[in-house]
């Protein structure tokens, strides 16, 4: 990184390459929508009325969670999204609430309803701070992707009134096939209507889309002509001082000085209008998002990323550290429950995270102890998620199973659901034979850096959530969301600050359009590029986003 400070002046806010953590939480209200777009993370939980998190939940549950976001995590702004939040029966309420504990709150819409100026006057009234639109395309291609006719005009006809009322937003563009070629026209749009930002999103495989269908090679644009069509686009937004952004696509398919611009899951941590790592592990978990669960125990980020490395890369870590501590501690509390019994075999049961289970059982299966004193009884799940008789080739029950024929030791493999589970598990008396996989383990009271993975190396004047921040980050892109990396990528210097491509593209199309960018040392810090990007700082956070500022 290098490169001269910058802060420009603009009408109300300012641009800047200074770079800090963002403080911005994250909430959804409920996977309710008036559109249908076809590019939809949430596409079947919208479809389908009966899915947990298709409802929207309590205002006393959302204001909770904006109670926990700033009193557990720090957190002084909030992305509320649905569904469309702006047809929550509370949005005001919520607004008002976010407003008065200090959680400058905006709405993630597509704004639709807003096409009305005295809806645009309320959301104002109760004190909304800005909007992050869903500007995906414009007329017919619009109204066809959200398959709602006359969507594109209302939404245009919801700029005029925002402006008018003076609420600020910004644009999120997802890089559909079909929205590519009107790329400059929303630009357009974004600078005549005033937009602060415009977020160039691919079109990702994550959640619902990850289904493996709806994705194909006649859907999915090609890298290659996404990044011809967004040059001439980034160059008009940024002549325009407006802040723009690429998310989730390859540094490489970029010539270099538009790499500042790229932003994978490692560089939205210093982007003030993204979500912070450490809340969103709590808000985005299943409780938070289910109309009728009750909120769970707020998360530790040390604590999840202890996790991360006992459960997803413990061979990776033992190579550095040793056996984790965590499963030695529920081997050794096994052992003690086997041994108080008068049993030759215990039958084992995995009630929570199938994939933890698995790790576990293998464990058991390897460790010389257990080898021949222990039977896979199964996993367990609720009625509710339970959808087959077999997982992972062992069988797989619903909890009322239970209470026909009880195991000898039931082990849980999820903290995110750890208080329902007991509920259930109570429920057959059964509490006594339960052993807290995640309850009582994996602690980490001080992050310590380890670089068990090849896109992890130390880096000059980096912090320890710094650190924190790119394992949790990179750990996303290998794990949680489908990404891979080629031959080319394992050769390129920016390996260590890119998530790849993603998986099902690589698999439709290859890697043909990777190359393997030399420099004379390895990027690890994922500003390396974004330290020269202009970005929005608010009048509201000057005061500590802003260098030579008081914290």
């Amino acid at each position: 990184m290098s490169g001269k400070l910058k802060v420009i002046d603009c009408d109300g806010y300012k641009l800047t390459n200074h770079r800090v953590h963002c403080r911005r939480g994250v909430m959804w209200l409920g996977q309710t929508c008036n559109l249908r777009c076809k590019f939809c993370y949430f596409s079947d939980r919208i479809a389908n009325a009966e899915h947990p998190e298709h409802a929207f939940m309590s205002l006393e549950k959302a204001r909770g969670i904006c109670k926990a976001l700033v009193e557990e995590y720090g957190n002084n702004s909030i992305d509320i999204q649905g569904g469309e939040p702006t047809i929550y029966p509370g949005i005001h309420e919520l607004i008002s609430y976010c407003d008065e504990i200090g959680l400058k709150p905006t709405l993630i819409t597509n704004a639709l309803i807003l096409d009305k100026l005295e809806a645009c006057q309320k959301l104002k009234d109760a004190g909304v701070f800005d909007l992050l639109i869903s500007a995906h395309a414009l007329g017919e291609t619009y109204n066809q992707l959200v398959q709602v006719p006359g969507a594109s005009a209302r939404q245009l006809k919801a700029l005029d009134n925002l402006k008018q009322v003076g609420i600020p937003f910004r644009f999120n563009t997802v890089l559909s096939h079909d929205a590519i070629p009107q790329l400059m026209e929303i630009a357009q749009v974004a600078q005549q209507k005033g937009a602060r930002a415009v977020n160039f999103i691919a079109y990702n495989p994550f959640i619902d889309q990850a289904d493996g269908t709806k994705r194909t090679a006649e859907n999915i644009p090609r890298y290659a002509e996404v990044a011809k069509q967004l040059i001439p686009v980034i160059d008009f937004l940024d002549q325009h001082q407006i802040e723009v952004n690429v998310r989730y696509l390859p540094f490489c398919i970029f010539p270099e000085k538009y790499r500042r611009f790229v932003q994978n899951f490692q560089q939205i941590v210093y982007d003030l209008h993204e979500w912070e790592s450490a809340s969103e592990v709590w808000s985005g978990a299943g409780p938070q998002r289910h109309s009728k669960e009750q909120l769970s125990p707020t998360v530790r980020f040390n604590d999840r990323i202890a996790q991360i490395r006992e459960t997803r890369f413990r061979d990776e870590v033992e190579e550095q550290q040793g056996y984790p501590l965590a499963v030695e501690r529920l081997l050794d509390e096994l052992r003690v429950k086997f041994e108080e019994s008068d049993k030759q075999q215990f039958k084992v049961a995995f009630f929570g995270n199938p994939g933890i289970g698995q790790q576990l059982s293998e464990i058991l299966n390897q460790h010389l102890f257990w080898q021949s004193r222990w039977q896979m009884y199964g996993y367990i799940s609720s009625q509710e998620y339970h959808q087959a008789d077999c997982l992972n080739g062992a069988p797989w029950y619903s909890d009322a199973q239970l209470a026909v024929e009880p195991p000898d030791a039931i082990i849980t493999t999820t903290e995110t659901f750890i208080t329902q589970v007991h509920a259930l598990i109570e429920q057959y008396g059964l509490l006594n034979s339960t052993l807290d996989y995640f309850g009582n383990y994996s602690r980490m009271e001080h992050y310590q850096p380890l670089f068990y993975l090849e896109e992890l190396g130390e880096i000059e004047n980096f912090s320890d959530l710094d650190y924190a921040y790119k394992e949790y980050r990179t750990w996303m892109a290998k794990t949680m969301h489908p990404y891979t990396k080629g031959e080319k990528c394992q050769q390129c210097s920016l390996l260590g600050i890119c998530d790849g491509f993603h998986k099902d593209y690589a698999e439709i199309f290859g890697f043909a359009e990777a190359c393997s960018i030399q420099l004379p040392e390895p990027a690890y810090d994922p500003r390396f590029y974004m330290a020269e990007q202009l970005k929005v700082v608010e009048a509201q956070e000057y005061h500590w986003a802003l260098p030579d500022q008081p914290a």
